[in-house]
Parts: structure tokens; C-alpha cells; sequence
């Protein structure tokens, strides 16, 4: 096994001996973001915390109930991830990983012709008392549809008993590759205890399966350090993942001689990866959500009916029925919402950006 990881601000020479970069896990409008962490936050901003908590406590308002979806398209999200590649003078390989849902490599299958579009997902796995999440690149397109079929109806009724059957199969598929995403994310409402069992039981039924475990783009460099230890304990090798869910391209790719998505997969699964770190990876990491907290609000207006940050956020009745929050104010932000997305607008633009560096200096990411 060779897995190394390295770092552009360190060495930006390292990248002249490969031909291509690869981009894993960045997200599109197909995923659905659930929204039930929001009053552990808002909860410490003065009369917003009084406005949502009297909702709460009528009942009204349930934010397990609301998502938000990404902004980017596919074809926008692909475009993105491929210009910083060629900037780097690479050819650029890029996998789109939505929650649950295939339809923006299928989409792109159809629209961009001449490019390599693998077939992925990343697939949301209830197991034990906590919630992982697995990446699985380059399913086979002819049974793509019947995987996913499989793989929602663990999601909707999981049976752990069933998960080792489900990942050999795939695992058997030899253009097919399983990444371990993100091990040391905790999901909303899981206990670290229960993470930790269930990262533990997983492995140890199914770890013959996976083959790599992921460097996350948008995850502290403690996390990352820790799933290289994870890796190496497993005789796994490290792969990256962007996990981009607005505007900002991947802040990790792998490089490779690969001349295609299939080889790259073969290279892996032997155990070979390189891991480049971007330079902006090294921001501040709050300056980072910052800057997506505002590109997830600012408006589209290049995306008919999406426009608004309010047609990009959902909230579903009782019936089950899901209706923007354009649809449910009818078109009318509650005013106490409007100082909110007004600060992360200050806090991000071009002029205040390096006050806010300044401020958030002590907090940047601590890397090798």
C-alpha cells in the first residue's frame, strides 16, 4: 500500500508528475440537507431564539421537518470542480455524490458529451444507533437504478445483518469503488459513544469491503489526522473528498496517471492514493461556513425558479408534502429573519474579508 497526502502550499511542484486530479464527493440541487441541527444554533441569537422557540412550542415548527438544497446544478456543480483542475494544468475527473439520489451523473451522462461521468452516490446508512455515510463511485449505469432501489430501501428500514451482504455485493463489482466518508462526523442528534460503536461494529463485519476511508475537504485537520490513523490501522489507504455543498471547489484531490474513472478505481482499491490539500483549505475554517452560509443565501438569478434562497429551502406539512419557504410566506421573509442573512452578507463581503481573516486569524486550520 502507498497512500500519501501532501500539501500545495507546501510543495506546488507536486503535482507536475501526475496528468489528472480527481474530485470525489461534491454535492448538487438533488440533495436534501436536513435542517434539525439549526436551533442548536440559533438558540444563542437574541430574539431570533425567542421567535423560532415560540413556533416550537405551538407545535408549528418542526426543523426535522425542513431541508435545504444546494445551489449549484449539475452541470454548474461539474464545471466548477473541472476549472480549478485545469487550473492546476490537469485533466480533471469529477464525481457527484448526492444524498441518496443519482440523478445528476445520470443527468450529465445525457448532456455533457465527451466527458467521463461515473455513476455515484452518497448513500445515508442508519447502523446501530447512529448514521454513516459510505461514498460509492462508478456504479455500473445499466444497474444503477436497481441499486439505488436497494440501497433506499436499507436506508428507509435498515437491518444491519443485511448492510455486509449489500456492501460485498458491491464490493464485488471490480470498477466499483466504496469510501468510508467522513468516519469521525458526528450526524445531528448522535451520541459520540454511538458513532464510535458503530464506526467499530462496521468495520469490523464489513471493513474487507471499503476501500479507502476519506480525507474531508470541509473537516478539521484533528478529524482528518485521526482518520489516517483510522486508515492505517485497517491497512486502508486515504482518498479525497471535497464535500462541497455551495461554490467553493473541492480543498482536497487525489492525483493520478489514470487515463480513466475504471483505472483510477483499480489504482485505489491496490492501495494507491495521493491526497493534495488546496491552499484554501488552510482558512479559517469559520470563514469558510461564513462564505457557504452566503452562497447557499445569496440569489441565483440564472436558475429560473431557484432564484431565491427561500425556493431553495423546504418544509413538509403533516401530510408529508414538501412546499418552499417562498411558497409557505408566500413570498414574504418574516422580518426577524432578514438581520440574519443581512450580517452573513456584511460579514462576507470582498472589503470586510480581511477584518473577518484578522478576527478569525487564531482560529485557522492547523496543518502539518
Amino acid at each position: 500500500m502507498e497512500s500519501r497526502v501532501e500539501f500545495l502550499w507546501q510543495n506546488a511542484d507536486s503535482v507536475r508528475e501526475f496528468h489528472t486530479a480527481v474530485c470525489l464527493h461534491g454535492h448538487t440541487l438533488h440533495s436534501e440537507e436536513c435542517l434539525s441541527f439549526l436551533p442548536r444554533y440559533l438558540e444563542h441569537i437574541p430574539g431570533f431564539s425567542q421567535y423560532v422557540g415560540g413556533y416550537q412550542k405551538r407545535g408549528s415548527l418542526d426543523f426535522a421537518r425542513a431541508y435545504w438544497t444546494p445551489p449549484l446544478t449539475p452541470a454548474s456543480a461539474l464545471h466548477l470542480e473541472q476549472r480549478q483542475i485545469t487550473g492546476l494544468g490537469l485533466r480533471p475527473m469529477v464525481s457527484l455524490t448526492d444524498h441518496d439520489s443519482i440523478e445528476a451523473p445520470v443527468a450529465l451522462q445525457l448532456t455533457e458529451s465527451g466527458e467521463e461521468i461515473p455513476v455515484s452516490v452518497e448513500w445515508t446508512v442508519p447502523y446501530l444507533r447512529a448514521i454513516l455515510h459510505i461514498g460509492i463511485h462508478n456504479l455500473p449505469p445499466a444497474d444503477a437504478r436497481r441499486w439505488m432501489s436497494t440501497l433506499a430501501a436499507y436506508t428507509a428500514t435498515p437491518n444491519e445483518a443485511e448492510l455486509p451482504k449489500i456492501l460485498g455485493e458491491l464490493s464485488r463489482l471490480p470498477e466499483v469503488l466504496i469510501v468510508l466518508n467522513h468516519p469521525f462526523w458526528l450526524e445531528e442528534g448522535v451520541e459520540e459513544r454511538d458513532r464510535q460503536v458503530a464506526v467499530e461494529c462496521l468495520l469490523r463485519e464489513c471493513a474487507f469491503c471499503f476501500h479507502a476511508f476519506e480525507l474531508n475537504g470541509t473537516r478539521k485537520w484533528e478529524e482528518n489526522a485521526a482518520t489516517i490513523e483510522l486508515a492505517c490501522n485497517y491497512g486502508k489507504p486515504v482518498i479525497s473528498g471535497g464535500d462541497r455543498h455551495a461554490c467553493e471547489p473541492a480543498a482536497c484531490l487525489n492525483l493520478t496517471n489514470a487515463s480513466s474513472f475504471a483505472e483510477f478505481v483499480a489504482e485505489i482499491r491496490a492501495g494507491y492514493s495521493r491526497v493534495i490539500f488546496m491552499h484554501h483549505y488552510r482558512e479559517p475554517m469559520a470563514l469558510r461556513i461564513l462564505e457557504t452560509a452566503w452562497e447557499i443565501l445569496r440569489p441565483y438569478p440564472e436558475y429560473r425558479g431557484r432564484e431565491r434562497w427561500t425556493d431553495r429551502v423546504f418544509y413538509r406539512n403533516a401530510e408529508g408534502v414538501a412546499q418552499s419557504l417562498s411558497t409557505v410566506w408566500n413570498a414574504r421573509v418574516p422580518w426577524v429573519i432578514r438581520p440574519l442573512t443581512a450580517f452573513v452578507q456584511l460579514c462576507t463581503m470582498r472589503s470586510m474579508r480581511p477584518a473577518v481573516r484578522l478576527l478569525l486569524s487564531n482560529r485557522a486550520e492547523l496543518v502539518p
